[in-house]
């Protein structure tokens, strides 16, 4: 199940990848530091927040997840073991937090859901969680440093995923 928000295209992502690193003061080449950032979410998104839950406190198959707050802003929610992970500067694990920290963006910028879940195919460039998986990938490996690397050396400088890499170079 996904929610429909207003289109995009990749290259306002790339775009927004520009000014999501600069409302985060990082540098627009090389890797993104994730945690980093995410100890900064409260100063960059009003109201927003982290926490690092145990992992039986989030569905077996949610590593991470972001909940609107009553009043402004967000929280972040971790599971342990992926924030353990991101410590470690795991890939995968720093991409879970990242995409969550992409919903809080795309979200603060306009691209809310629309009144409803839909679950009927819909095109993926009015998908929020495609177009959060893009902007994640577009933050973390900047294109125009990445469109002529091979993906193990994507993967060895952005400290990314295979699977991540490997989606890098098709796009």
């Amino acid at each position: 199940m996904d929610y429909i928000t207003k289109p995009v295209s990749r290259k306002q992502l790339r775009q927004y990848a520009v000014l999501f690193r600069e409302l985060f003061d990082v540098s627009q080449g090389g890797p993104f530091p994730v945690l980093d950032a995410l100890e900064m979410l409260p100063d960059v998104f009003e109201g927003s927040t982290y926490v690092v839950v145990q992992d039986d406190e989030l569905p077996k198959n949610v590593v991470a997840q972001c909940v609107k707050n009553e009043g402004k802003g967000f929280t972040i929610e971790i599971k342990q073991y992926v924030y353990d992970g991101a410590l470690e500067r795991i890939g995968a694990y720093c991409g879970f937090i990242l995409h969550e920290m992409a919903h809080i963006f795309m979200y603060e910028i306009g691209y809310t859901p629309i009144l409803q879940r839909s679950f009927e195919k819909m095109p993926l460039y009015c998908s929020v969680e495609w177009q959060v998986k893009a902007l994640t990938g577009e933050i973390a490996m900047p294109y125009e440093e990445t469109k002529e690397m091979s993906v193990p050396e994507i993967m060895k400088k952005y400290n990314v995923s295979k699977g991540f890499a490997k989606k890098r170079q098709r796009y």
